[in-house]
């Protein structure tokens, strides 16, 4: 099965209708659904008057701001430390189209749980779209939305954001074997007609989106990231590998020598091949440079050096997440 290749301009034309869609958020603080969720709220030591009060209304501009194409209003919403910035800076609002699950066309949206971690430091909402006359409660996975949120400067705001259930996060791995299982891809590659794949696509790197410019800052991302995308790597993976280049020359004392971009780009894009389990030899990943080995051998292993990433590395892997486990209340 061939995966498909498009860009933001021709899936935004599937959706065009989103920004007429008015967000219709649930009462939570209904009797039926307080006590739906006491359960969650009790456990981790958060009430729901602080989910409505303090966090939500964040995470509820995020979604305004995707429907009505405010990018003012997304940013203010961003911490600036989380990978939902630098997905912001990498590829503009549309991306939360995607990851928000705008791009469904469902008008009504849930919040099923609310997860306190890290010592209170950091709050996850799950949220559902669910389908149009379906009971409450019933929704499939295809249908949430995990948003973590972190505070910074008194205000809780939008950290990162997974396409699936807060406790089974979306990773590139599962999302290729989810579309590898799938028969929703036509034989030609088109676009799928079922929406819920795109974020899907978009992990697995069948989707790819348009990069800003402002998004790369020297010559060897203007060469890595859309040379990831031309090799079908996911979203993790992009924003890995800027990461991972952006923390290797934070780390230098002088400036990088651009001369050898292509010899740096050709590094960075090995290690992210290692960290997304790819089976790429050095000579491979040269050779999409038309560059000898010999020219990024000495690259790799200064960066890995200087990084001390030993195998799989929390910090750039594409084929694992971080994963919240829910203890269920004993009887």
């Amino acid at each position: 099965m061939r995966l498909m290749k498009i860009t933001v301009s021709t899936w935004r034309r599937c959706c065009a209708s989103l920004k007429d869609v008015r967000l219709q958020t649930t009462d939570f603080r209904s009797a039926d659904v307080c006590s739906l969720l006491s359960v969650v709220y009790g456990l981790n030591m958060i009430s729901p008057e602080t989910v409505w009060q303090k966090i939500w209304p964040n995470v509820e501009i995020l979604i305004q701001g995707t429907l009505s194409e405010d990018d003012e209003a997304v940013q203010s919403t961003l911490h600036p430390k989380g990978s939902a910035f630098q997905l912001y800076d990498l590829f503009g609002r549309y991306v939360f189209e995607l990851l928000v699950k705008t791009v469904l066309g469902r008008q009504n949206l849930s919040v099923t749980r609310a997860i306190e971690s890290d010592g209170g430091k950091a709050v996850h909402l799950e949220l559902v779209w669910p389908e149009p006359g379906v009971d409450a409660g019933s929704y499939s996975a295809a249908d949430l939305v995990a948003v973590k949120l972190r505070k910074y400067r008194q205000k809780w705001l939008v950290f990162e954001i997974n396409p699936a259930a807060v406790d089974l996060p979306l990773t590139e791995a599962r999302a290729a074997a989810i579309l590898m299982n799938t028969r929703s891809l036509n034989p030609d590659g088109e676009l799928p007609k079922e929406a819920w794949l795109l974020p899907i696509a978009l992990y697995a790197g069948a989707l790819q989106i348009t990069l800003q410019e402002k998004g790369m800052k020297d010559e060897v991302e203007r060469l890595l990231l859309p040379g990831l995308q031309k090799q079908g790597y996911g979203l993790l993976s992009l924003l890995n590998g800027r990461k991972l280049w952006r923390d290797f020359t934070a780390k230098q004392k002088g400036p990088i020598d651009q001369d050898q971009a292509s010899a740096w780009a050709a590094a960075v894009e090995f290690i992210v091949s290692e960290q997304a389990m790819r089976e790429l030899t050095q000579a491979a990943v040269a050779q999409h440079y038309n560059l000898s080995m010999m020219k990024i051998v000495s690259k790799i292993g200064q960066i890995k050096k200087a990084l001390d990433i030993q195998g799989l590395d929390e910090r750039y892997t594409a084929v694992q997440r971080q994963q919240l486990v829910v203890k269920k209340q004993e009887e």
